[in-house]
């Protein structure tokens, strides 16, 4: 008998993957013929995109070394940047070379300063506005003079206010209002559509907002030398990061221990000692289910009582060939807009980070809030090429050699309290039902729809599911398909990324 994996998430690729090179037989279900989800990124003719800036958030790589994947906590934003060697040993197990991109920058007020909204270069606080500087620093000094307060960032993990605190009130709290006003509250605003206030503060980094300590930012604007470091992010050298995809895809057609199927799950049911997933009428039968798709269809599936809807937001991005003789500034990566709704949120010059500025065309993309992209193409296409030349990283005068829109509708579960409670909710529905089931993203909730996290997930899922079958041979006297016999998966650490 199988393990069923159900979605076409990189998580339950990966979990597959992993199976498999535990010599678990596996199947492979999947409700699209599409691999990777948003992941898996996009073409334009010959040439490979990535929906956005797609990245590894490994951080710098820790000395740690490979921490079990069965201790990641999806609940915990950013638990996944403790996994940095082992997500680098896997991606080369693929034969993925990572590259360092360059480091972002931020659009503000005119010009491009250092990014410290999605990156941490706080030098970039030097150079706002000299007003902005004055009043930001002196609401700093005056709250930094009355002593730590309870909603202090280095808090959030053990202050109860922070389970219902919101970005909004988070921020003014630790960055003040002044900065909070001019920076954050903006960039939540173009990415979501709404106020910081309908974010939490515990998820903002799912919307790429930061949550700095005043120390760090009244150092920063004080001048102090000793600053935060800049994360060092990585995509896949020479290409896009969904060659990641792609290379797994192969590795799981070529594996004779991996059926896949095309087809939708229409219910589950428990059977005997395992699980029966039908899918179009047909019953698929395994020792555990791996559910990688959406939590609400699984809670549906799983669960007579009605399930809460989930709210999300929409996108829309412009990828683009541009002649590599009308970029007016090849060394610039990744620009974040935090301003102004007449441009973007974010500019991606794909071809440098991935260490290929003298790609004859480069590779563009331009990523919308819903709320910003106007509803006609031709506007939408007319507003970004304007937006590319304002900020210089393509000439007054360039045009597209060719393009394509995506617009993605529901693309960001908003991270509020009201999406937290629902999932939440679902997430017991599936629990009560007491089926054999294991989530991953996009169905374990929030802070999981990152590349490293969704890596992680999948190879925690293949472990826990490899050490309940050990547990089940304890039982019966078996040992299913050669698995590890340690019921904690250690023994399997030694095959992750081989």
């Amino acid at each position: 008998m199988s393990t069923i994996v159900y979605g076409g998430s990189l998580a339950a690729m990966v979990a597959v993957d992993q199976l498999a090179a535990a010599g678990e037989q596996v199947t492979f279900v999947t409700p699209s013929p599409r691999l990777g989800g948003r992941l898996g990124g996009a073409r334009l003719g010959d040439a490979r995109f990535d929906t956005g800036l797609v990245i590894f958030e490994n951080g710098a790589l820790n000395g740690g070394g490979y921490p079990d994947p069965t201790s990641y906590d999806p609940d915990v934003c950013n638990d996944c940047s403790r996994f940095g060697m082992l997500l680098a040993r896997y991606t080369e197990s693929l034969g993925l070379v990572l590259e360092r991109i360059p480091r972002l920058e931020l659009w503000s007020h005119g010009r491009l300063i250092p990014d410290f909204i999605f990156d941490t270069r706080l030098d970039g606080v030097r150079a706002l506005p000299d007003w902005l500087q004055a009043q930001a620093t002196a609401e700093l000094t005056a709250r930094l003079a009355s002593g730590e307060h309870p909603l202090h960032a280095r808090r959030k993990h053990v202050e109860p206010r922070y389970g219902s605190l919101s970005y909004e009130t988070a921020s003014i709290a630790n960055h003040g209002a002044v900065l909070h006003t001019a920076c954050f509250d903006p960039f939540a605003r173009k990415v979501t559509g709404r106020s910081s206030a309908d974010a939490l503060a515990l998820h903002s980094r799912d919307v790429r907002l930061p949550l700095f300590w005043p120390e760090a930012l009244h150092d920063a604007f004080r001048g102090c030398d000793a600053l935060l470091p800049d994360t060092p992010f990585h995509v896949v050298r020479g290409g896009a990061v969904s060659d990641l995809v792609a290379a797994l895809a192969v590795r799981l057609r070529e594996s004779s221990l991996v059926r896949r199927l095309v087809g939708s799950a229409r219910a589950v049911h428990s059977d005997g000692a395992g699980i029966r997933l039908d899918v179009d009428g047909t019953p698929i039968r395994g020792r555990h289910l791996i559910w990688g798709h959406d939590l609400d269809d699984l809670a549906r599936l799983t669960s007579a009582a009605p399930v809460a809807p989930v709210e999300r937001a929409s996108m829309a991005i412009v990828l683009a060939q541009v002649a590599r003789a009308d970029i007016a500034n090849a060394e610039l990566g990744t620009v974040i807009i935090p301003e102004d709704h007449a441009l973007p949120y974010r500019i991606t010059n794909q071809s440098r980070n991935a260490g290929v500025p003298d790609e004859s065309l480069a590779r563009i993309s331009v990523e919308w809030g819903g709320a910003d992209a106007p509803d006609s193409d031709d506007a939408l296409l007319a507003l970004s090429q304007s937006a590319l030349a304002r900020i210089g990283v393509t000439k007054q005068d360039a045009g597209f050699v060719a393009h394509r829109i995506l617009r993605i509708p529901g693309a960001l579960v908003l991270p509020n309290a009201a999406n937290r409670d629902a999932m939440l909710h679902m997430r017991q529905q599936v629990d009560a039902s007491g089926l054999r089931i294991l989530t991953v993203a996009p169905a374990a909730g929030f802070a999981v729809a990152s590349l490293n996290d969704q890596l992680v997930q999948g190879m925690r899922a293949a472990r826990l599911a490899l050490g309940a079958m050990t547990q089940d041979a304890t039982i019966d006297g078996t040992t299913p398909n050669g698995a590890t016999s340690q019921a904690d998966g250690a023994a399997y650490s030694t095959q992750v990324a081989a």
